[in-house]
């Protein structure tokens, strides 16, 4: 349609200012005119939106939709939530750069946190050549890349544990530079995460101010979140104070018994940075359990060399005693074998164990949770997904109800009836409804408006989005119109691929995506690059 008239709406702008009732024109893929619109609008199509919000379509501004993207362009389990953005690339992992005849070693890394590739393998080198072919199978969505720092450190140094050389240093940077100036919106490392882990702070810093000097952002899932989670968050801090670059520490949370209740604590702490001058802010999911590649039991100097590697260490006699005791350690941080679920596996022939614990696995097969994790991971090539059962509720909330926190999944986009039969985390089908569902309708621990400001303006302006996040005439028309008495989340651990309900009109580019609680089959989203829609800070 080439405009659309919406009438009668509940407008939260995005901006946190009150709601008002306003109607609005969509004209060319933009917002044309807000306010009370009549006779004289030549408006194509009128929409009755009275009972209805209308918001700007929501940023999920740490996503790893990127893993799905492929077999999976419409990203239903998203815009069923009424995403219309996703920032991908997040926690090191990024489908470019590669290196020439580097292509194998990528793949199988991304293998091991469940990317999804096309059938034939990654064919190209640089974010261009990755947008190309990510568009060409015609997106339900807008996506916002991030260059991974692990897939920079593979192309440059492989999975070695060691510093980099100069050489290695600076072909690092240069990999930085070309996928900023091709328009990546900023750097993320997944710090937990080998080759990630195996970074220092001095090759840290030397990118981030590669990052500041473009005005891009610098994503972390910091290097602990449980035992060491302050000293992670200092590290963070001194890359930002050091470099000047603008940091923001991806799912916020506190895992492991010895954090409860620490939540007031590490906000109260990020608080003090930017008082001192650090910019500095965070994003968070609603849910108590965190999801990963059950390989992070595993401790990172067996991850050294690679897939292969880490295979053959699993395997080694005389590493087992070593393996299982750092192994079982991890296991006990992480609120035991009894809190570690299995989401998915690599092949058919351990997919009956999706849904079940640790301990369970364990005791059918008699063994101890380390060595239970050693055989899956063995038999499954390394390919299997995990969810932790390891954070305080009052922890989700207190971090949920902090102003300068965001709105990031860390899910991805999924098809329920492809996906079916597998465990997964909610999070991929439900992150933005639970909020405004539960925690906002249910629960008043945010209002409807700074809840949206959350998911919209807030995360627009972290990224330096221009024509986004905001309801304004002259902005992209990417809008969600939503029920607040109906909208909610459906999934959960046990049953999880089940779409959000109250999405009742979602548009991207002022193309209806979902119109009438239904899809409609069109795909106008696509890649954007900073420097076609940033603006200086």
């Amino acid at each position: 349609m080439d405009s659309l008239l919406l009438k009668g709406a509940l407008v939260i702008d995005g901006s946190g200012k009150p709601a008002r009732m306003a109607d609005v024109l969509v004209t060319g893929g933009r917002v044309a005119a807000i306010g009370r619109i009549g006779s004289g609008h030549n408006a194509d199509r009128i929409a009755d939106a009275a009972g209805l919000v209308l918001a700007p379509g929501f940023i999920d501004i740490h996503s790893h939709s990127d893993m799905t993207l492929f077999p999976c362009p419409q990203a239903e389990s998203k815009v069923f939530q009424g995403v219309t953005l996703e920032v991908t690339g997040n926690c090191g992992l990024s489908c470019f750069p590669v290196a020439a005849g580097g292509e194998r070693q990528l793949e199988e890394y991304l293998a091991l946190h469940d990317f999804k590739l096309p059938p034939e393998g990654i064919g190209w080198n640089d974010l261009l050549g990755w947008a190309g072919a990510v568009e060409r199978s015609g997106l339900g969505i807008n996506v916002a890349p991030m260059v991974g720092h692990a897939a920079l450190r593979i192309a440059a140094m492989g999975m070695e544990d060691r510093a980099p050389t100069a050489r290695e240093l600076g072909l690092m940077r240069r990999l930085l530079e070309e996928a900023l100036q091709q328009g990546a919106w900023g750097m993320s490392t997944g710090l937990i995460y080998p080759p990630g882990s195996y970074a220092r702070l001095e090759e840290l810093v030397t990118l981030a101010r590669t990052l500041a000097a473009f005005d891009s952002l610098y994503t972390s899932h910091i290097r602990n979140e449980g035992e060491g989670l302050m000293a992670a968050l200092d590290e963070a801090m001194a890359i930002g104070r050091t470099s000047g670059v603008r940091v923001q520490v991806s799912h916020l949370k506190a895992m492991g018994r010895g954090n409860r209740g620490l939540a007031g604590e590490i906000l109260a702490k990020i608080a003090a940075a930017r008082g001192a001058g650090i910019d500095m802010a965070a994003d968070q999911y609603p849910y108590a359990a965190s999801a990963t590649t059950l390989a992070a039991i595993v401790p990172q100097w067996a991850h050294a060399g690679g897939v292969a590697s880490l295979l053959q260490r699993l395997q080694a006699p005389e590493l087992r005693d070593r393996l299982t005791g750092e192994m079982e350690a991890a296991i006990a941080a992480r609120e035991g074998a009894a809190g570690i679920m299995i989401s998915n596996c690599r092949s058919g022939h351990n997919r009956h164990l999706s849904g079940r614990t640790i301990a369970e696995i364990a005791a059918g097969w008699g063994c101890s949770g380390a060595e239970a994790v050693i055989r899956l991971l063995v038999e499954e090539q390394g390919e299997v997904g995990a969810i932790f059962f390891s954070m305080a509720e009052d922890d989700v909330r207190s971090i949920l109800a902090d102003p300068e926190v965001m709105v990031g999944s860390d899910g991805h986009g999924l098809n329920a009836a492809a996906a079916a039969g597998e465990a997964t985390h909610p999070r991929s089908y439900g992150t933005f409804t639970r909020i405004l569902g539960h925690y906002v309708r249910e629960e008043k621990v945010l209002s409807l408006e700074a809840a949206i400001h959350k998911m919209t303006g807030l995360p627009a302006s972290r990224l330096g989005l221009k024509d986004r996040g905001l309801v304004r005439e002259g902005h992209a028309a990417d809008l969600v119109l939503f029920d607040p008495a109906k909208v909610r989340d459906n999934g959960d651990y046990v049953d999880p691929h089940r779409y959000s309900a109250g999405i009742v009109h979602l548009l991207v580019a002022g193309e209806p995506v979902i119109w009438d609680g239904r899809l409609t089959g069109r795909r106008p989203g696509r890649v954007l690059r900073k420097g076609e829609c940033a603006h200086a800070h």
